[in-house]
């Protein structure tokens, strides 16, 4: 599924959509690589490459926060900014995409439980992550775990817990959506529930 994998792109090269960052936040102007200066990161990077954009996006992350909420969500963010962004973010606007991406990510399971009762159990998003994250080898996903001083699995398991369980819950998602708006192309179906929650903010 191209979304899903989009998220796992997203997730395990810390520029997780999950989501990832969005370009049309209205206060801060983001302004994204190129497709072809993506596609040359992802085919050329290699281990030790990944390794040092997320020790360092790790170290910048730990000036704001150590340890508190937005943690993840700054180091996402400014794993993004050196992968992803042309833009060149200044502190503020760190801390106010994290926020937003906190945001977003609380409202958008909220939705899907509150509107179209969709949850998801422990041992469902165990088994998801066992039967897929778990088994990468890609080596963004073992540099993000090194830079953490995480094995892959407490990577996966707990602090990006979060991301899968979206994933899970969007498998779920999905069905419904296509009942309501009667379209089944994934990325219209994301474009469709994505605007139900801009509508919440």
């Amino acid at each position: 599924m191209k979304f899903l994998k989009l998220v796992a792109y997203c997730v395990t090269a810390l520029f997780l959509f999950t989501g990832c960052q969005s370009s049309d936040n209205a206060e801060i102007k983001v302004k994204m690589k190129n497709n072809e200066q993506l596609k040359e990161i992802a085919d050329t990077y290699t281990y030790e490459d990944y390794k040092r954009v997320l020790e360092e996006a790790v170290a910048g992350a730990d000036k704001f926060e150590k340890d508190g909420k937005l943690n993840k969500w700054i180091i996402r963010t400014l794993a993004q900014e050196k992968l992803n962004y042309e833009t060149d973010l200044t502190d503020d606007e760190v801390l106010k995409l994290a926020e937003k991406s906190l945001e977003e990510d609380k409202v958008w399971k909220s939705l899907a439980e509150d509107k179209y009762d969709v949850t998801v159990t422990e041992d469902e998003v165990d088994e998801y992550i066992k039967e897929g994250p778990d088994t990468s080898d890609l080596p963004q996903m073992q540099a993000y775990a090194d830079a953490l001083g995480l094995s892959l699995e407490e990577l996966n398991h707990n602090f990006d817990r979060d991301i899968y369980e979206k994933n899970v819950m969007w498998l779920k998602l999905k069905p419904e959506l296509e009942k309501k708006y009667g379209i089944t192309d994934n990325n219209k179906q994301v474009e469709k529930y994505e605007e139900e929650v801009e509508k919440q903010f």
